[in-house]
């Protein structure tokens, strides 16, 4: 047999044996499967079931959970009876451990089985709904309006005062209107306080969640309901495109005093109460000094009632004295880092002493004399000391007068 021959032989050998182990090296492993759902009742508890199929037996048994705003996804290990086919649930106490309310969240597994098998797989994500309501949606430009009750009155109040209220907000700050806002609008107050429980001011009527794009309120279908969207949609709105100008770094910097001065001042129709607690403040001597006003408001009602009332009557005067100009300062100076006192500083070129001054003496129908004094007190010191030395120099003067006169006579 020639060498050619041997030749073509051993190849055609070798081809017939890759083309019969061929099948048997694409017969890997089945894959680990993973199929699963996710249930819960809103403040409650939330449940997740699984099924996982693998060739090898399933020894660790991984739920991770991510909540929106938060980097990283957290490991929860879930108890488990090594096999080759899991069927279980983990169940999570809402009580004990709170979902962001109307956050996204996402989840994914991670199994590891014998040999070292591992399966991560993709996140999935559902939105942490109060789903002990059904809401209703309605689509506006920047808005998704969510309501119980499916009156169209109710809804169109709801949507006019929304967007009507974002269009002049965002004007005044000199930003965009945010779009793709989800406002919520329960139609009880207990309803929504209900909701508002784990931030630990369960009397509030409403709240905004800026990194979220969210606000709450609650509006009764009855005769005060649109009274009640003016005040509290426009107020919570503000909070939203307060965030938008200062941006995620910038917004905790903005103090209390401006961020919900703001708010308040923005109000379509303000609250009598916070007017009859600023005046009685006044009257009583009891008002509060803007340093004091900077951290986050007290959870007590009777005591933020008088910080939300001299805080928003604060920047109401800060807009007539310095137009919105001086308001986009401040969050602009704020959003940079400042400090709660030295952003007066810098934004408005007086400090915070003489801007409370100011404005104490505004509300006692003071303002423009105090105004003028206020802005000239180097004039006035120097004028003050010129006086003390002339009073002796004239005193001087007359009783040299008297001597003349007694040696004249």
């Amino acid at each position: 047999m020639s060498r050619r021959v041997r030749l073509n032989l051993w190849l055609l050998s070798a081809m017939l044996v890759t083309a019969m182990a061929a099948p048997t090296l694409a017969q890997e492993s089945p894959p680990i499967t993973v199929a699963d759902a996710h249930s819960y009742t809103f403040g409650q508890q939330i449940t997740f079931d699984v099924d996982v199929s693998s060739p090898t037996p399933v020894t660790a048994l991984y739920l991770y959970l991510q909540t929106e705003g938060v980097a990283y996804g957290v490991p929860h290990p879930v108890p488990i009876t090594p096999g080759t086919d899991v069927h279980t649930s983990l169940q999570r106490d809402l009580h004990q451990h709170p979902l962001p309310p109307f956050a996204h969240v996402q989840w994914w597994w991670e199994v590891r089985g014998d040999g070292g098998a591992l399966l991560t797989t993709e996140p999935q994500s559902f939105q942490y709904v109060d789903n002990r309501f059904e809401w209703h949606t309605t689509s506006t430009e920047h808005l998704f309006l969510h309501t119980v009750v499916d009156d169209p009155v109710y809804v169109q109040a709801a949507v006019e005062i929304g967007e009507t209220a974002l269009a002049r907000i965002a004007q005044a700050l000199q930003t965009a209107p945010v779009s793709g806002i989800d406002v919520y609008v329960y139609p009880a107050t207990a309803d929504l306080r209900a909701a508002l429980e784990m931030t630990g001011r369960d009397w509030a009527g409403g709240q905004a969640r800026p990194e979220l794009g969210t606000v709450l309120v609650a509006a009764p279908p009855d005769s005060s309901a649109r009274t009640r969207m003016e005040r509290d949609i426009p107020h919570e709105l503000t909070h939203l495109l307060v965030y938008q100008v200062t941006g995620p770094e910038g917004y905790p910097y903005v103090p209390a005093w401006l961020n919900e001065g703001l708010a308040t001042a923005n109000e379509l129709r303000p609250d009598p109460e916070l007017e009859v607690v600023l005046e009685s403040a006044r009257a009583q001597g009891q008002l509060v000094p803007l340093s004091d006003l900077c951290p986050p408001f007290p959870n007590s009602r009777d005591t933020a009632l008088l910080y939300y009332a001299q805080s928003g009557s604060i920047v109401r005067y800060v807009r007539e004295q310095y137009g919105n100009s001086g308001i986009r300062a401040l969050l602009t100076t704020y959003a940079d880092g400042a400090g709660c006192e030295s952003g007066v500083t810098r934004a408005l070129d007086v400090t915070p002493q003489q801007l409370e001054l100011a404005w104490r003496a505004h509300l006692v129908g003071l303002s423009s004399w105090m105004s003028w004094t206020v802005d000239n007190v180097p004039l006035l010191a120097v004028w003050g000391i010129s006086l003390l030395l002339a009073v002796p120099m004239v005193g001087l003067g007359q009783r040299r007068r008297r001597e003349k006169k007694k040696e004249e006579e």
